[in-house]
């Protein structure tokens, strides 16, 4: 190991009782702004790298990192902590310039089928995401290596909230066979109430009533509960970070996600269960805000009931 590796792996060995800010923060710090910096450049430069993942699961890292507080690692001096070298700073924005020349030279190709649930346009939106690897530069291996194992809770949140928006593009990518599975468990749940009720295959398909008749479309899936679950759940996670069981915390995440299409089976067979008993008038009035007003409720009422469980320390047994 050539002494530059050897003085930045020893970046994580500090002494943090001799310092108010924790070293791996200060370290940390120069490289999420670069970071942030760089991506908003790369985006400005290269219109088809836009998407607000990274910048979002860049700043989750460095805000968990801050509520983490102090590595909880020991031993060394602390005075070997340091930036970045010229050369590594030199490689990375090297390598972001070849990024953005890359992604204008191909952007005329790739923006006829970026953004649609298509291989392509899952390949082009993965491709968005290289403006995180130029980061990898600014460390030795090493270096990353024992970060990313002292905070791998918060390395894997940070994945999760750049992972956000998949669970809404798979859902779309399988809407015209997901919408019939909607469709008819919306229907199975309505028709008990509402005698005559009947369901409709096709590309819209339909719960057809005595009064009034529902069509299912994209809009109808649920995306945007996947989307209030990130922010509500987020703010939670921030907040109550020291206090989880990071794995419990992983489980009520995706349990979530499951529990918001289950619960929007419900939200289409309400809507046409009062469609059709006298109050069709009001359906589409309450169909514009009742959405979220709707998640939101049943997403307060399952985080009450797994807060508890997620939240409580952890048991410890003197042998």
């Amino acid at each position: 190991m050539s002494a530059t590796e050897y003085m930045e792996a020893g970046l994580l060995a500090g002494n943090l009782s001799r310092s108010r800010i924790s070293p791996v923060l200060r370290s940390v710090l120069p490289v999420v702004v670069l970071t942030l910096v760089a991506i908003v450049v790369d985006q400005s430069a290269a219109p088809i790298l836009f998407t607000t993942s990274p910048l979002w699961a860049t700043c989750a890292f460095l805000l968990l990192v801050w509520r983490r507080g102090e590595l909880p690692l020991s031993g060394g001096n602390a005075a070997l902590e340091r930036s970045f070298s010229i050369w590594r700073l030199g490689s990375f924005t090297a390598m972001h310039v070849t990024l953005v020349l890359l992604s204008r030279s191909l952007a005329s190709a790739a923006e006829s089928f970026a953004g649609t649930p298509t291989l392509k346009g899952t390949l082009v939106g993965f491709g968005k995401l290289a403006v995180l690897i130029p980061t990898a530069a600014l460390f030795s291996f090493p270096y990353w290596k024992q970060l990313l194992r002292a905070y791998r809770s918060e390395a894997t949140a940070a994945v999760l909230v750049l992972s956000m928006n998949v669970p809404g593009r798979v859902i779309e990518s399988l809407w015209p066979w997901y919408g019939r599975v909607l469709g008819w468990s919306a229907y199975s749940l309505a028709r008990s109430f509402v005698p005559g009720l009947s369901f409709e295959l096709g590309s819209e398909p339909t719960i057809t009533g005595p009064f009034q008749d529902l069509s299912l479309v994209p809009l109808c899936s649920g995306i945007s509960a996947f989307e209030l679950l990130g922010y509500i759940f987020g703010l939670v996670i921030v907040l109550d970070w020291n206090r989880l069981r990071k794995g419990r915390a992983l489980l009520i995440y995706f349990g979530g996600l499951f529990f918001m299409l289950v619960s929007n089976a419900f939200r289409i067979a309400s809507l046409a269960v009062l469609g059709n008993r006298g109050f069709a008038d009001y359906v589409p009035l309450i169909h514009v805000f009742e959405g979220p007003m709707f998640f939101c409720t049943v997403f307060l009422v399952y985080l009450s009931l797994t807060y508890k469980w997620m939240t409580e320390p952890g048991v410890s047994i003197n042998v």
